[in-house]
């Protein structure tokens, strides 16, 4: 008997594939269906694979085998982002050119893969750093020059001292570089700029196109940040010298403008420069501009701590109420984004408010919440509207702990009535007392803000507008007066608990207030009607917006959070920029017969701030020598992810030298139909590659605006103590030493086994071994087959293993369809299992016809290849199974047989439920005690004792 030897198996098979060929395709066979699988390809490192890549990269290629037993021409290539500052750091360590660290990373890294059993055509790779791809990348950018995408200019970026390099805001963790851990600091550069900004709305309304994760589609949004409001202008005048400045800001609310209380600025703003002669701290105020300059916008969009200084000396004018109100400046507001500076209005806006409260400033409520009652009491049209103030008052007695309320027809509600003058309190206290009696009542505080609300009062036949407030007593002791008849007849008083409160408030205005008390006051940051805002009392939020903006002189408009993608980088490892410039600096593209404009060699590694390129000799005089004596090439090289943002685009057809793709090939492969690849790349990498797209598109190179129509993550693999794995902390596991240990096979089918794709994987060495005896068994049963069962006729069709069977099959197909890898693996466990049960302890009794065998081994070959295709030359067949039909299931055969079946009470019948073929004991039982007429017959009275008959009868005895 043959034994499972994983090692020679997956060897020899691995080299009868390459071999073969097996992986080769015509790509210009346009005779069937396509579908197009994408890996986010890896940036060859020193390191190797980690099991992340093992998890995602098995994920796609067990779909890409699926998809092509299944009858479509799959392409499903694998490339390498192999510029970048790893190689270039290593560079400098070492006196290793990055060209030669890169080549011997990548061939290890095509070796893992092999190893994996990875199904990848590696004759139609891409590499971003070689010439005969990144040429295709610098005609892209003449491209995006020729039509006004990019330009060159002068700005304040992320810059790391020891990389000596500028790098995006989302490289920086913790106001430090993400590569290094170095402090970050701002500092102006020129540089080149590709127009992402012109594509902002269309990278917003295009995600609906896709099937992307929702969470992964809304933080895109969030990035771009469109924001719909207004640019007013504040005066700002100098106490000292009485100097007056207009300044613009941003808002997205200009209905709150009467509640603006003070102003901040970015602290890199003008104007706080232009100032600097009137602002009497100063001292302070340059200390903090120092502080800022080493964070992140990141950090200081999401710091949790509200930090500033005041402009001592100098006021800012509000606009609407001509009112004197403080200048600030503080981190969280970007000179990039908006204006540069906000109008802040704390009682609407928690950012604001957290600061008012840490400053003390003045918090102005403007904006009311509005309610308008539905249903019974809706407001009907024919109907007057009577305008009143009214009161809520919540009444604890603290002593019971309970509250007061009244109670009629319409449900239970605290005490409420109109208010007639300006105190409150008093009316309040009038209201309980005229309604309840209680007279002895301290108060305690208003409880929220001011609340309108319309709703048709019955009693007055007429519609009510309401202007409430809510205020909170509680009762010092039970002195009554008399309550007169007719407010006992409309209502009665009761105290009542929390909890039943919670139970029986049915008035939307108190239900409002109720919350507030129990939650806590918070800040009114939705829409509502306009108060404390002079002749715009009374308006809603969104006509206001428009009449307030008017009424000061400003303008309607829409502003972003994105900025254009700065993509010049001061390294030398990266895609050469294709522009020379006259000896009058004017930048001019180079012509497209000096493609590839190539990286030069003659360079030193070392970081000086300027761009390692501007030392080569070989680069300068190839530029006088094409251009002319006194022209000058551009010495900074691409942002990396330029080359990730269109790599996708050459696998149709990478070894085109006409022409980055065909037009045909681009018609029938592109675009891309599945991508799987890490979350962390949502910001940049997917940012970047949909703006390339949607940019080719509108200069006519492509007729689709979207590269990825079907997106999926993978979730991080941890270690078995569910910690992130790192060098640093020793916790790494190898999937070459998985592989050698275990198999190829057992480490795919594990990957995907322990948890969704999209969750964590805690790594556990005992499951794995779980998964090697798993398929260990079926080489076990399958040579046992093929030794007692030469003969065919000997095995009788099993009609119950065949119904098995054809439900696994679309259980398996469905799960791999929607990328449920883990439970398709499980139901390929359970049928082995049920095989096992079912054959017992004889070997001879086998159960399987051949046909059976080979149908359960091609749903088996996507998640392990090897082993399935040793056993399926075991059976005696000369094509790959790889290469075969996926099977197809029996509708009939594949259903979940149900059964209708007794319940029973100490032997009588009073019930009966319908339950799934197989479903076990507990779940019978757990459902029948569910069940209405059962429950009526045993009124609570305690089980002691099941019996069930299967698919039969299920018996309770009490």
């Amino acid at each position: 008997m043959k034994k499972y030897d994983h090692k020679k198996i997956e060897k020899k098979w691995q080299a009868q594939w390459e071999k073969d060929g097996v992986v080769k395709i015509d790509k210009d066979d346009q005779s069937k269906e396509k579908f197009y699988m994408l890996d986010m390809f890896p940036y060859p490192s020193g390191d190797g694979l980690h099991m992340g890549h093992t998890e995602s990269y098995t994920a796609s290629d067990v779909f890409y085998r699926f998809k092509k037993m299944n009858g479509f021409n799959v392409l499903h290539p694998q490339g390498f982002d192999s510029f970048g500052l790893p190689a270039e750091n290593y560079a400098i360590k070492t006196g290793i050119h990055p060209l030669e660290t890169t080549q011997q990373n990548i061939a290890t890294y095509i070796s893992q893969m092999k190893s994996l059993g990875l199904n990848y055509d590696f004759d139609e790779k891409v590499v971003t750093s070689e010439p005969e791809y990144y040429r295709w990348t610098q005609w892209l950018f003449g491209k995006f020059f020729e039509n006004d995408l990019v330009y060159k200019k002068t700005s304040k970026i992320n810059w790391c001292e020891s990389c000596q390099t500028g790098i995006a805001n989302e490289q920086v963790v913790g106001g430090e570089c993400e590569r290094c851990g170095t402090q970050i600091v701002l500092k102006e550069i020129p540089g080149w700029f590709f127009k992402i900004t012109n594509f902002a709305d269309a990278l917003i309304d295009d995600l609906e196109k896709v099937d992307w994760p929702e969470h992964t589609k809304k933080n895109q949004i969030n990035w771009i940040g469109k924001s719909e409001g207004a640019e007013i202008n504040f005066l700002v005048k100098s106490q000292k010298s009485k100097v007056e400045s207009k300044i613009k800001v941003f808002t997205t609310r200009p209905d709150t403008l009467f509640g603006a209380t003070y102003m901040v600025l970015a602290p890199e703003h003008n104007l706080v420069q232009e100032l600097k002669e009137q602002i009497t701290n100063w001292d302070k105020v340059e200390k903090y501009i120092s502080d800022t300059q080493r964070k992140s916008e990141m950090d200081r969009i999401e710091g949790k701590e509200k930090t500033g200084v005041k402009l001592e000396g100098v006021m800012a004018i509000n606009p609407a109420n001509k009112q004197e109100i403080p200048v600030f400046i503080a981190d969280y507001v970007l000179a990039g984004y908006g204006t540069g500076a906000i109008m802040a209005v704390p009682a609407h806006d928690e950012r604001d408010f957290e600061f008012a409260t840490k400053f003390g400033i003045d918090v102005k409520e403007v904006i009311a919440p509005y309610l308008e009652v539905r249903g019974e009491f809706a407001v009907r049209e024919d109907n007057k509207t009577v305008k009143r103030n009214v009161v809520t008052a919540i009444v604890k007695d603290p002593k019971a702990d309970k509250f007061l309320m009244l109670k009629n027809l319409s449900g239970n509600f605290f005490v409420i009535g109109g208010v007639e003058g300006d105190d409150f309190v008093e009316e309040a206290k009038r209201e309980v007392l005229e309604e309840t009696g209680y007279k002895n009542l301290e108060f305690i505080k208003q409880i929220g803000g001011e609340l309108h609300n319309l709703v048709f009062a019955k009693h007055k036949d007429e519609n009510r507008y309401g202007i409430n407030k809510c205020l909170y007593f509680e009762l010092k002791n039970e002195e009554k007066d008399e309550i007169v008849k007719e407010e006992l007849i409309k209502h009665k008083s009761l105290w009542v608990t929390k909890e039943e409160v919670n139970k029986f408030l049915n008035q939307e205005n108190q239900i409002y207030y109720w919350k507030i008390f129990n939650e806590g006051e918070s800040v009114y940051i939705g829409s509502g009607k306009l108060i404390n805002s002079r002749e715009f009392d009374g308006l809603d939020s969104e006509e206001a917006k428009q009449k307030i903006t008017e009424f000061v002189g400003g303008e309607l408009t829409t502003n972003y959070r994105l900025r254009d993608w700065s993509i010049s980088r001061q390294r030398y490892w990266g895609c050469p920029i294709p522009i020379v410039y006259s000896p009058e600096g004017e930048a001019q593209l180079i012509p497209e017969e000096h493609l590839p404009w190539v990286l030069p060699v003659d360079v030193d590694f070392k970081p000086t701030g300027t761009s390692p390129l501007a030392d080569s000799k070989e680069l300068k005089e190839r530029t006088e020598k094409i251009f002319g004596k006194g022209w000058t090439p551009e010495f900074d090289t691409m942002d990396t992810f330029v080359d990730s943002s269109w790599y996708y685009l050459r696998y149709p057809d990478v070894h085109n030298d006409k022409e980055f793709c065909s037009e045909s090939r681009k018609k029938y492969w592109l675009p891309v139909d599945l991508y799987i690849g890490g979350a962390e790349h949502t910001y940049m990498h997917l940012l970047f590659s949909r703006f390339f797209v949607k940019a080719m598109k509108k200069i006519g190179l492509l007729d689709f605006d979207e590269p990825f129509m079907k997106l999926r993550h993978q979730g991080m693999v941890l270690d078995s103590k569910g910690k992130k794995m790192s060098k640093s902390k020793g916790n790494v596991i190898n999937p070459n030493d998985m592989v050698e240990r275990f198999g190829a096979d057992s480490v795919r089918a594990y990957m995907l086994f322990a948890a969704p794709l999209e969750d964590e994987v805690m790594w556990n060495e005992d499951n794995i071994v779980g998964v090697y005896r798993f398929l260990e068994k079926i080489f076990k049963y399958t040579n046992e087959w093929v030794t007692f069962n030469r003969d065919n006729e000997k095995i009788n069709l099993n009609k119950e293993i065949d119904s098995i069977l054809h439900k696994t099959i679309k259980k398996v197909s469905e799960d791999i369809e929607n990328l449920k890898y883990n439970t398709a693996v499980s139901s390929l466990m359970i049928f082995v299992n049920k095989i096992r049960e079912q054959r017992g302890d004889t070997s001879e009794n086998q159960l399987m016809t051949l046909f059976q065998l080979e149908t359960f081994l091609k749903i088996l070959a996507p998640f392990a290849p090897h082993i399935t295709e040793e056993i399926w030359e075991n059976l005696g067949n000369e094509k790959s199974i790889h290469l075969e039909e996926w099977p197809k299931y029996d509708e009939k055969l594949a259903q979940d047989e149900k059964h209708l079946i007794a319940i029973q009470i100490n032997g009588k019948v009073r019930s009966e439920i319908e339950i799934e073929d197989g479903e076990d004991e507990e779940s019978i039982k757990n459902r029948a005690l569910e069940d209405e007429r059962v429950k009526k017959w045993l009124e609570e009275k305690e089980v002691k004792k099941a019996i069930y008959i299967k698919n039969r009868l299920l018996n309770l005895v009490i």
